[in-house]
């Protein structure tokens, strides 16, 4: 198969012309100049630049990476992270941009890859905090970032500046081209940066899809010609590491929808990410084709395909998609319902349909349910009983364990040794995954004769400095705290918040009142408790008994050894003393709340 590969991209290069766009701190404007025939800086510069992870890597989504030389620095992605299971109540993970502080007036631009959440999702909580920075991104990609500043009422406040990838621009410092990647969104693209110590390379989310249904073809002409270029280093996308030969082509699971579509006696609902536009575009054209309407249900997916449909990236025949609410009395034969919930995330609108719970579209015996997606790490559980569910109902479920009806946008092992073989990095740094993904591909590298000095696998705040087109790991680290995103709350949860909620979530939560006189601070009456989640009260009347009376001595002993005890040291021996008790007793650590009031007598 490689030997296929080389062959094609032998007969598929072609060069093209380039073009410069100019920014900086001093230039409000953008305008085109032509660039130099090969846009290469010298490696010999006296300056350092530094490469500075604050999310991607240790977790996948959270991306975000900082580029510095001299006085300028530049942002690649600003995503988010959706909580881990331990995460409870939390509804996103954002990068730490304390390294930032004290150095907006440097930022001289916010580049993005593509349109994915864990690449844009923290721009609206970040970009006012960095100074409002210029985002640049292709027109798909920028779209979306439109549509969250929208719901954040920041629209008008960020420049948006569209790219085009055959341009290239010129943020102080840093020369920035771009070069198209195929992905499981359109309008994806790799990064340039050429700098006065060295050339790098930023892949974004890729793989190699030689025949791509709707997108651009992978740019490989600009990608084999940075071979001959000097790259000082390659940071490359890590997800499928693990994974051997190449990443199966969007134009194979397109097919097997269409059979499916083209079979199904009675109504077909399909579940997706509201992301994925070729195989939206894909399914409307087969209904379509095959005489059924589209009805969407799921607010993400009608967003994202009315973005896409206003920017010309998915096209839609009269009268073809509709809102699931007005699915009425159509023969079965002719629907198609296209929904979110492919993940069995509890609210999503498929998840409310095997439950019965959805507002317009109530499944049956005869539907066929397509989850066209693969399970990410960690939900395996509630696809599992959405799938159930569905069975029980009565329909046929069709999933990645019955028919291939979803591919990765992310390189196989395959796809990332062409990478590496095409741009020729002296240095190979893995991103975007967890630890093991990243090691993986670091022994790609050392398959193909890269030596270990050469492979640097870094963490979140590591520093890569480059000098000379020499690679080192810095001893300073900048700070990458969890910031958490819960509700309209930035950065308010802290740690002790999860491990309490973990607690009550595990073991309930123990209040106990205690009531005592203001002038004396001797309890007057016995203390009293509540309990959630951690005994029933009414069945466990002794072990309630027990508390209180522990509850009384602890408090006694404590103020009468010190009578100037402060309230928080009182409470923390009246915790200390209960926890041990109900380890004890019961084997459990409930949440214990000692609460003091004070009252006249």
């Amino acid at each position: 198969m490689a030997d296929n590969v080389t062959d094609w991209i032998k007969k598929n290069i072609e060069p093209t012309g380039t073009k410069t766009i100019v920014s900086g701190s001093k230039q409000p404007h953008f305008k085109a100049r032509p660039g130099p025939a090969s846009g290469r800086f010298s490696q010999k510069g006296g300056g350092v630049l530094r490469c500075v992870p604050l999310g991607g890597l240790d977790e996948v989504g959270k991306n975000m990476m900082v580029f510095e030389y001299g006085n300028d620095a530049v942002i690649v992605d600003m995503g988010f992270q959706f909580p881990e299971e331990d995460m409870l109540g939390v509804d996103y993970v954002i990068p730490d941009i304390t390294y930032l502080r004290g150095k907006e007036s440097r930022i001289r631009g916010i580049l993005i890859t593509h349109g994915h959440l864990d690449h844009i999702g923290a721009i609206p909580y970040l970009v006012e905090q960095l100074g409002f920075p210029v985002i640049f991104g292709t027109k798909l990609t920028l779209g979306f970032v439109k549509k969250r500043l929208e719901e954040f009422g920041l629209v008008g406040r960020v420049k948006l500046h569209t790219i085009d990838p055959h341009q290239s621009l010129q943020l102080g410092s840093f020369q920035c081209e771009f070069f198209r990647v195929n992905h499981s969104i359109p309008d994806g693209v790799g990064i340039i940066l050429r700098t006065p110590a060295g050339t790098v390379v930023h892949t974004g989310d890729f793989k190699f899809d030689f025949t791509p249904l709707f997108q651009h073809a992978t740019d490989f002409h600009k990608i084999a010609a940075l071979g001959s270029q000097g790259v000082a280093a390659l940071f490359s996308d890590s997800t499928n590491a693990l994974n051997p030969g190449h990443t199966r082509s969007e134009r194979i699971i397109g097919e097997n929808l269409d059979e499916i579509i083209g079979t199904a006696r009675g109504r077909v609902v399909i579940a997706a990410f509201a992301s994925l536009v070729d195989r939206i575009q894909l399914i409307i054209n087969s209904a379509h084709k095959n005489g059924r309407r589209v009805y969407v249900s799921g607010r993400s997916m009608i967003n994202n395909i009315e973005i896409a449909r206003q920017l010309g990236y998915i096209k839609v025949p009269p009268g073809a998609v509709q809102d699931a609410k007005k699915l009425g009395r159509v023969p079965d034969e002719q629907v198609l319902i296209l929904t979110t919930g492919a993940q069995g995330e509890a609210v999503s609108a498929l998840s409310r349909m095997s439950l019965g719970e959805h507002s317009a579209i109530s499944l049956k015996k005869g539907d066929t349910v397509v989850l066209s997606s693969s399970p990410i790490p960690g939900n395996e559980r509630p696809i599992t009983a959405m799938i159930n569910n569905l069975c029980r109902i009565g329909a046929k479920v069709i999933f990645h364990q019955v028919m291939d009806v979803h591919t990765s946008g992310h390189a196989n092992k395959e796809d990332l040794k062409l990478m590496i073989s095409l741009v020729k990095p002296r240095y190979l740094v893995p991103v975007h995954g967890e630890l093991y993904m990243r090691i993986g591909h670091g022994e790609i590298g050392r398959e193909l004769g890269m030596k270990e000095p050469n492979i640097k696998i870094l963490e979140n705040g590591s520093i890569l400095e480059i000098e000379r087109g020499e690679a080192r790991i810095s001893r300073e680290k900048a700070s990458v705290n969890y910031i958490i995103v819960d509700g309209k709350g930035v950065g308010d949860v802290g740690a002790q918040i999860l491990m309490d909620r973990q607690i009550m979530s595990e073991n309930g939560v123990l209040v106990v009142l205690i009531t005592v006189d203001e002038k004396t601070k001797k309890i007057v009456y016995d203390p009293e408790i509540i309990s959630r989640g951690f005994i029933y009260m009414e069945q466990s009347a002794a072990i309630i008994k027990e508390i209180v009376g522990l509850a009384r001595k602890a408090y006694t002993e404590i103020t009468e050894r010190d009578r100037r005890a402060e309230r928080g040291d009182v409470k923390k021996y009246v915790r200390g003393a209960l926890d041990r008790f109900t380890h004890k007793k019961l084997d459990r650590h409930p949440l214990i709340l000692p609460v003091i009031a004070e009252i006249k007598t």
